[in-house]
């Protein structure tokens, strides 16, 4: 138990055999994630918004956004294969979890991060066909240079340049996710 509560005050870290630093604090990325609930509220608050958490990345921005809501909605939890092997695919084959009747509702995906676009505009091809009334993004982290796809959510906690992050729910193979703070890799 030391170990972690250490780790979460930590200004470098060791995540498997990578350095990194920290980048963004735990009291940052909550006051982006204060900032998309507003947003949010302002556009949603009487529409009984749906809220589409992609797993495994954006259950801690999930969490944290959900509980600043103060007005009636609905939240699933979806996993998604778009990868064959160690590589993606740049498509979405398949959406897992996703069993609620979304047609005329109005759909937020919840994010942990959008960088070259390709799952989140496969997401939102699958998504489209359920005919949803409409259909938003709102991510934790956001990197419009590493943007390959039209594909700009319309709620971001955080813009970020293009490196390597890990914790806040995101990982570097399978670690690093119950980190409380945002750290980059050393260069």
């Amino acid at each position: 138990m030391r170990l972690i509560a250490n780790l979460h005050t930590m200004t470098e870290i060791w995540v498997k055999d990578k350095k990194f630093s920290l980048f963004l604090s735990e009291n940052e990325i909550l006051e982006g994630i204060k900032n998309v609930a507003q947003n949010i509220r302002r556009d949603l608050k009487d529409k009984d918004p749906f809220f589409i958490c992609v797993l495994n990345g954006a259950f801690m921005f999930a969490s944290d956004l959900i509980k600043q809501l103060d007005f009636p909605c609905e939240l699933c939890f979806i996993r998604l294969q778009s990868y064959v092997g160690t590589k993606t695919g740049g498509t979405v084959k398949e959406i897992y979890g996703l069993i609620e009747d979304i047609e005329n509702r109005h759909v937020v995906i919840l994010e942990d991060i959008i960088d070259t676009g390709h799952t989140m505009y496969g997401l939102k091809e699958k998504l489209k066909v359920k005919k949803p009334a409409s259909l938003r993004i709102a991510s934790l982290l956001f990197k419009p240079d590493a943007l390959q796809l039209a594909v700009k959510p319309d709620y971001v906690a955080v813009e970020i340049p293009n490196n390597f992050i890990v914790g806040y729910g995101l990982d570097y193979e399978g670690h690093g996710r119950n980190l409380r703070n945002i750290y980059k890799i050393c260069d």
